[in-house]
């Protein structure tokens, strides 16, 4: 079966007058409003290639010059490579993947139900049951090993995702010099060597620009390392529409893509040829409880505009989807299909990301597990549908007849897995049937499956030499709480 979901329907939102609106737009605020660039060696950078910084505002104005041969010079096709090749997201605008989400702080425990912070067993369980789910094709550390040395929390949980899932891993958490090169150096080891490792990169890093028109420091150093050392990059716009952006959902898209263009533009000024994806997660505030509403309408419009827009630069596009529920459960299930239907139909490449409830923040095993139906149905929906000689099957039905039925024809056999959503977790049994097995709630069912695939699920082991080398990189990353480097032990 081929890895990732094929696209076959898709619909529209803006139209290209709309694209080419936006497109200008962002031009002119580049050119005349500018970014703040917090980075001395970006501004720099933007300096000697002719743009107009104030260094004691940190103001960049970007000319439309430099954003058109950025776009000129980006990596032309991006995979995402797995542990294991079969695992491999090849980016080619006819696919799209689905990533889990990340770096949330607090687990609710599987076996007690009791909220606590995350640990690095929780994201080792979380590893292995994204690893072996069929409709979650890309790995994000989902929570912090927050039992781990504060210094090094990032690096463990780019080992454990390594160690427990073949799949690519994609990570939020190279905000500094130091980071990138400790993240870099275990994603080299975990690949076989660096020549390797660019060949088929097995990690990413996606970065945030900061709304409006912000660009950290740290975020901005890493990426200029990251892009040179062969990392795919993710820059993603976040503002919220009536917060830190126009309340019009095409305004913030405004704001956002001033954003990710001028990151992009930094980039390739300084490793030409780098590969970028267009990253954009705009949710509007709820004005009533000032909480960003994830899963919401407008969440899903903002991410399914973001993707038509990097299509329009020809940019495989990484779009938000997240939920406001706190637990798993009806309303979690409508922001999550609503919030990912959108984006799909307009053909995202990468849609992250399941798994999380309040907002990104919070881990509930067995949401995984019925965001992967979800996102089964939604795949179903949008496959397509095609006449040829075998859809149309005249020859099955001439040969049926009237008043007969198709049960025992070759054809229906054939194409039953194929044609029609096998549901996982969804209970189509009569209601005497579901009853006698225990009544059981779409939750009850996902519970049973992640008990299931944590029971029985294994994930091949990284080399014993590997994961030496990886833990080396831990301890030689460790810094005690005054901030000095500490001595291996």
């Amino acid at each position: 079966m081929a890895f990732g979901i094929s696209r076959g329907v898709r619909f529209q939102i803006l139209s290209e007058d709309d694209l080419d609106k936006i497109h200008w737009g962002t031009l002119h605020i580049l050119e005349k409003v500018g970014v703040e660039v917090n980075s001395v060696e970006c501004r720099k950078l933007l300096k000697d290639n002719g743009c107009e910084t104030d260094e004691k505002t940190r103001i960049c104005k970007i000319p439309s010059h430099l954003v058109e041969e950025a776009l000129d010079k980006k990596k032309a096709s991006i995979t995402l490579a797995g542990r294991n090749p079969k695992f491999d997201a090849r980016l080619d605008m006819n696919h799209s993947y689905m990533t889990a989400n990340g770096n949330g702080a607090v687990a609710v425990d599987f076996e007690t139900g009791k909220r606590r912070p995350s640990t690095k067993e929780d994201l080792v369980k979380s590893s292995r049951i994204i690893d072996y789910l069929q409709n979650v094709h890309i790995h994000w550390p989902m929570v912090s090993s927050t039992d781990q040395p504060a210094s090094v929390v990032h690096l463990h949980d780019l080992d454990a995702s390594l160690n427990n899932t073949e799949k690519h891993v994609m990570y939020e958490t190279g905000v500094t010099l130091s980071d990138a090169k400790y993240l870099t150096e275990m994603g080299y080891i975990a690949a076989g060597g660096e020549k390797e490792y660019r060949r088929r990169p097995i990690t990413s890093c996606l970065q945030c620009t900061y709304a409006p028109l912000q660009h950290d420091a740290g975020v901005m150093d890493a990426s200029l390392y990251f892009a040179k050392a062969g990392v795919p990059l993710v820059f993603f716009g976040m503002p919220q529409p009536g917060a830190t952006g126009p309340a019009t959902l095409v305004g913030s898209l405004v704001v956002g893509n001033a954003e990710v263009l001028s990151a992009l533009t930094m980039t390739q000024l300084h490793a030409p040829g780098s590969a970028v994806i267009y990253g954009m997660g705009n949710a509007p505030l709820d004005m009533r409880t000032t909480i960003r509403a994830g899963g919401s309408p407008e969440h899903a419009i903002s991410s399914a505009m973001a993707t038509e827009l990097a299509h329009y630069y020809g940019m495989p596009s990484c779009v938000g989807v997240s939920a406001t529920a706190k637990q798993p459960g009806d309303q979690a299930v409508l922001e999550y299909y609503t919030g990912c239907t959108g984006p799909l139909l307009a053909g995202a490449d990468l849609m992250c990301g399941v798994g999380l409830l309040e907002d990104s923040s919070c881990l509930y095993l067995e949401q995984i597990v019925i965001d992967d139906e979800i996102i089964g149905a939604i795949a179903r929906l949008i496959r397509g549908q095609w006449a040829d000689d075998e859809t149309l099957a005249l020859d099955v039905i001439e040969k049926v007849g009237p008043g007969k039925d198709y049960l025992a024809q070759r054809h229906t056999m054939n194409h039953l897995k194929t044609e029609i959503f096998m549901p996982n977790l969804i209970d189509r049994r009569s209601y005497d049937a579901w009853s006698q097995a225990g009544s059981k709630t779409l939750v009850d069912a996902a519970r049973d499956k992640t008990r299931w695939i944590l029971a029985n699920h294994k994930v091949p082991a990284l080399d014993g030499e590997v994961e030496r080398k990886l833990q080396g990189v831990i301890e030689k990353a460790k810094k005690p709480m005054w901030g000095g480097e500490s001595k291996s032990h």
